[in-house]
């Protein structure tokens, strides 16, 4: 978890949020309402420690699809190795 990554509702959490169904628990919810895609969640942290530990109530809201961040991205492939020694093949030489 990034300090700079900014997390955001998903549409499931939109609709949990409109919808209060009543399925998370309140500390989640409350946490869940604070979370507003803009704010960095070194600076979000601060505001959710009123409600547990912010990097485990991220990752649990995470896990429902309530919240996703930018940071969220999947893995880059793996390329072969490349190696600078090896002549380039030039083009009319």
């Amino acid at each position: 978890m990034f300090d700079v990554a900014v997390y955001a509702k998903t549409a499931r959490g939109r609709a949990e949020i409109a919808l209060h169904r009543g399925h998370l628990p309140a500390r989640l919810r409350q946490a869940l309402i604070l979370i507003d895609g803009r704010t960095p969640f070194g600076v979000l942290s601060e505001t959710l420690e009123r409600f547990g530990d912010p990097r485990e109530i991220v990752r649990r809201l995470g896990e429902l699809g309530l919240v996703e961040s930018d940071h969220d991205l999947p893995p880059m492939p793996v390329f072969g190795a490349m190696h600078r020694d090896e002549p380039s093949t030039q083009m009319g030489a």
